[in-house]
């Protein structure tokens, strides 16, 4: 015969009935009287903790979720649970350290310098910087752009300097270079893989350089070696023009621009990259300029924005959070991503021209010099008939951006 145990106050069977009845008044109390922030919070919560689990979210019940949840928000106080449909990666914070160093980034560009030329701004602050994307084969073109827009005595009364930008192609700085960077002494070299996927990181490596050694610098530019600049136009037309304090970057704005989703393109960008249907306001990568003093800014922030292999469009997204508007040039046609068809008036009223082979440059340049006079006294008014183009017909279209 069943003895049943004094004190207790129902049978063992009745003791389940009362668990059950309390588990339901539970759940009723929860989705009557718990508040709906409460609720939308604790669901995003467990929705995070299974996904990163790996564990599917449907069908887990609340009861038997809760040890795991109250380990995750002791663990993540400070999380915000953002839609991930809203989340752009302007503002993921995608190079955030380990647990060791809650809190901070990652420099993206944490590599060594192989050949820094940290004195170039020691004297004074330049008026303007080129920061020039090159490769190691590339001594011709170099050797033409010091012989033309590149010479740092250029434009007299404003300084000028020059630096040729590298990764590596192998394991390190060859002898060639060295030998090339103790000649002219205006290289810079870090010990990243020199390829088209690491423009991003060559560009910030310049950004890296000013913010260090030449955070004075009144202006900047960064072009290609394969770039027609009109420096003198450049310095006495445009940037003489604008204020240093003001925060300013032009070139070829390219504005309301769609990621292109096609793999087969060069410039392909994966979804899950970037997930937004349309990029920020940025300028073609073949000749931007901006206030020195961004240089810094885009650098720091730099470390908080993940990095993308398109490096103009990742320019943009760091102006983007800066707060930083892309502002047109004076005339749409003064900074062009193409090759504009030469003439020696053409030419000297714009401001950057794309795709000139070495032979071209030393041609046009001294072409451009026997014609400065006979041009002078020509407007931009009655130039031929390129720069008459409006600015929307001189749009490029995704389709033309893959061919530049």
């Amino acid at each position: 015969m069943a003895h049943e145990k004094k004190g207790l106050l129902c049978s063992w069977p009745s003791v389940k009935l009362c668990i059950l009845i309390s588990v339901i008044f539970s759940g009723i109390s929860y989705f009557f009287f718990t508040p709906k922030t409460a609720k939308t919070s604790i669901i995003a919560t467990k929705q995070l903790i299974f996904n990163s689990a790996k564990i599917p979210f449907q069908g887990i019940s609340l009861l038997h979720a809760s040890t795991r949840e109250k380990h995750f928000l002791k663990s993540h106080e400070n999380i915000t649970i953002q839609n991930p449909q809203l989340t752009t990666l302007s503002h993921v914070n995608a190079n955030k350290t380990t647990s060791k160093n809650e809190g901070k980034y990652k420099d993206p560009v944490p590599y060594k310098f192989l050949i820094q030329e940290e004195e170039k701004c020691k004297k004074s602050a330049p008026f303007l910087v080129f920061l020039i994307c090159t490769k190691e084969h590339e001594k011709l073109r170099r050797d033409n752009i010091r012989k033309t827009w590149g010479n740092e005595s250029l434009v007299p009364g404003f300084s000028v300097v020059r630096l040729f930008m590298l990764g590596v192609q192998k394991q390190g700085s060859t002898e060639e270079i060295r030998k090339e960077s103790r000649m002219y002494r205006d290289i810079i070299q870090q010990d990243f893989q020199d390829t088209y996927y690491n423009l991003t990181l060559k560009v910030l490596m310049g950004m890296k350089w000013i913010s260090s050694y030449c955070p004075n610098a009144h202006f900047v530019m960064k072009t290609d070696s394969d770039m027609f600049v009109n420096t003198k136009y450049l310095i006495q037309k445009l940037l003489a023009t604008i204020s240093t304090s003001d925060h300013y970057f032009t070139g070829f704005p390219m504005r309301k621009y769609h990621p292109i989703r096609n793999t087969e393109s060069k410039w392909y960008m994966p979804l899950d990259l970037y997930p937004g249907e349309i990029y920020p306001d940025f300028c073609s990568g073949t000749g931007y300029v901006f206030s020195g003093s961004l240089a810094t800014m885009i650098y720091k922030v730099s470390f908080s924005v993940k990095v993308l292999h398109l490096e103009d469009v990742y320019v943009g997204l760091c102006l983007q959070k800066i707060g930083v508007m892309v502002s047109s040039p004076p005339r749409i046609s003064l900074f062009n991503p193409f090759k504009v068809p030469f003439n020696p008036c053409v030419y000297n009223n714009i401001i950057t021209s794309h795709y000139i082979s070495p032979n071209e440059l030393l041609t046009f340049w001294n072409l451009i010099q026997k014609k400065k006079h006979d041009c002078s006294q020509i407007s931009s008014g009655n130039l031929p008939p390129f720069t008459h183009f409006s600015q929307s017909s001189r749009r490029i279209s995704r389709q033309q951006r893959n061919s530049i």
